[in-house]
């Protein structure tokens, strides 16, 4: 099962990638609303993938 990170600081925007991404059984979702949370997440599930917005406040999705 692959582990995807969703961040996106739009509370909207993140439900509706995660609930796509959750579709299909292979994909264990998690979801972090910006980079720091981010950080701290990748700390503890170690995600295949990430998903990130771009412009986000405090740390962009390049920073990141």
């Amino acid at each position: 099962m692959a582990n995807i990170l969703v961040v996106d600081d739009s509370a909207v925007d993140r439900m509706l990638a995660g609930r796509l991404l959750q579709q299909d059984s292979r994909f264990a979702v998690s979801f972090a609303e910006n980079g720091l949370e981010a950080l701290a997440e990748i700390r503890t599930c170690s995600p295949d993938v990430i998903v990130c917005d771009l412009q986000m406040p405090e740390m962009n999705g390049l920073e990141l």
